[in-house]
């Protein structure tokens, strides 16, 4: 008797193994549709999530063909038909378009200046990447950080200086522009500044505080 279920379990074992082999497989059809998408996604990689049969599904395994997108029902959700064993099927689907954000590799401390090795790149959906999270890596490699950054934290635009910091206390060259006379001097910011802003001056010679532009990381303009 022992023997004898041990037998009929192998069949039945056998037979859900066979079944298995004969089920349609959705993945194919899910990488078929996910390239299809992408033409139209300006080759943006995409996900497909799930899908779901209009009416009747494949009931064993055969290689989709002719897949066509008839709608995109809105931004993540696309109705197609395709071909099996010369008979057409329609489907819904569920789909993410996938881009590359970037978090801080290793904690990352306010004033250092980021290079590719202090940041990571991964994969996320379209819809749930947060606001002012940097798609391109050439916008953060070689900028500073305005805060510390935790081990993972993702990195946004209000992470970064958008030009080049200058440290209160730096010492610049001050040029002063009156009309057609030209005065140079030497001063120090009275506080951190960035390459493009308004900066305050404390001028050495006269010890006085101007306003002026800083032009380059040790350069002040003054315009009077």
């Amino acid at each position: 008797m022992k023997y004898f279920n041990l037998f009929i379990f192998t069949i039945l074992l056998s037979l859900l193994s066979i079944s298995t082999s004969l089920a349609f497989d959705t993945s194919i059809l899910a990488n078929m549709l996910a390239r299809e998408i992408k033409k139209s996604a300006i080759n943006k990689e995409v996900r497909v999530d799930q899908i779901k049969f209009i009416a009747f599904q494949p009931q064993e395994s055969c290689l989709p063909e002719d897949l066509k997108i008839r709608e995109i029902k809105r931004p993540s959700s696309v109705e197609f038909t395709f071909n099996c064993n010369k008979r057409q099927y329609r489907a819904i689907a569920n789909y993410d378009i996938l881009t590359v954000i970037y978090v801080a590799q290793k904690p990352l401390r306010r004033g250092d200046t980021i290079n590719e090795d202090d940041i990571i790149g991964i994969k996320q959906p379209v819809s749930r990447i947060p606001f002012g999270a940097i798609t391109n890596k050439e916008l953060i490699i070689g900028k500073v950080l305005k805060r510390t950054l935790a081990q993972g934290l993702i990195i946004k635009e209000e992470h970064l200086y958008p030009g080049i910091p200058v440290k209160r206390g730096s010492k610049v060259n001050v040029i002063i522009n009156k009309g057609q006379v030209t005065i140079m001097t030497e001063g120090v910011l009275k506080s951190d500044a960035i390459v493009g802003s308004n900066a305050r001056v404390r001028c050495l010679q006269t010890g006085k505080e101007i306003v002026g532009k800083l032009v380059d990381k040790d350069k002040v303009r003054v315009s009077l």
